[in-house]
């Protein structure tokens, strides 16, 4: 049984890479495009949704041009509605639409939507480390360190890396809630085992941030360039297992595979899109299964 279900899966994903590579990216577009932010449903982006889900209903529909200026509009006139609220990857997926736009004018689309791919990444990552190196708070690890202390989704990280416990870390919520209330001082509970892994947790994002934009900017840096795909491989692998963010995961291994021309690459960044499901919640699944079990 198990062993069909995996030649079935292998199959499958033979057969999407089998067909043009520009449709295959229009196609997981339209799906992020449907899937993004569905936990918190909102009406205005209930056009954006049908829209996508047409085009993937109507094969005729996926490299119409109109199509996909209706998409990037609809995108683009809610990013500038809801902006102030919006977080970074729903700002990068309204820039990825708008690429998938203009290349369904292009005489050769594949081209088109690999270095513009290559050039988001590279500008994503680039900007992110420019701010980190601005921002004191990053560089001296107490953004990361409050961060680890107060984000439920990384209470993994708090947990195996700082030996926070549990208890501690609820403490920390009801703190933090208070401080509205009562505008006091008061100190979050910590480790000095978590002052120094959230100081060095800092570094490592900044490196592998700057990595990543330099060798998706500049290909002319050869060696580093050849080592693009790994180095974004490594930062989703060790960034998204411990903070879960579908979406953010899911348009970095979209524009990962649009941009990369190796065949086995391109397997490698689909197949961990497609089971992106499975994989990005079972770290934190078997941390609280056996937080329960620990009682």
């Amino acid at each position: 049984m198990g062993t069909q279900a995996i030649h079935r899966f292998r199959s499958w994903v033979e057969q999407l890479l089998a067909q043009p590579r520009s449709r295959l990216i229009w196609q997981l577009s339209a799906v992020l495009v449907v899937l993004h932010g569905i936990d918190q449903f909102e009406w205005i982006r209930l056009p954006e949704r049908l829209l996508a889900l047409a085009l993937l209903l109507r094969p005729q529909w996926l490299a119409a041009p109109v199509a996909w200026l209706g998409l990037s509009g609809l995108l683009g006139l809610n990013t500038l509605i809801g902006w102030s609220a919006l977080v970074n990857h729903e700002y990068l997926i309204t820039y990825w639409v708008w690429v998938c736009a203009i290349a369904t004018v292009a005489q050769a689309p594949g081209p088109v939507l690999a270095i513009n791919a290559q050039r988001l990444i590279g500008l994503c990552f680039g900007f992110a480390t420019l701010w980190k190196l601005l921002g004191g708070e990053y560089l001296d690890g107490s953004f990361l360190h409050l961060t680890l202390l107060l984000d439920s989704r990384l209470a993994l990280g708090a947990r195996l890396l700082g030996r926070v416990s549990t208890d501690l870390l609820d403490d920390n919520q009801t703190i933090f809630s208070s401080l509205s209330a009562t505008a006091a001082p008061a100190a979050l509970h910590t480790t000095s085992l978590l002052t120094w892994t959230s100081l060095l947790l800092s570094y490592w994002t900044i490196a592998i941030e700057g990595l990543i934009a330099i060798a998706f900017l500049f290909p002319r840096l050869k060696r580093l360039h050849a080592l693009r795909d790994g180095l974004l491989l490594l930062f989703i692998l060790t960034t998204y297992t411990l903070i879960p963010v579908f979406a953010f995961a899911a348009i970095l291994l979209l524009m990962g595979l649009a941009q990369t021309y190796s065949p086995r690459r391109q397997r490698v960044y689909l197949i961990l899109l497609l089971l992106l499901p499975l994989w990005l919640p079972l770290p934190q699944l078997v941390f609280y299964l056996l937080t329960s079990i620990g009682g």
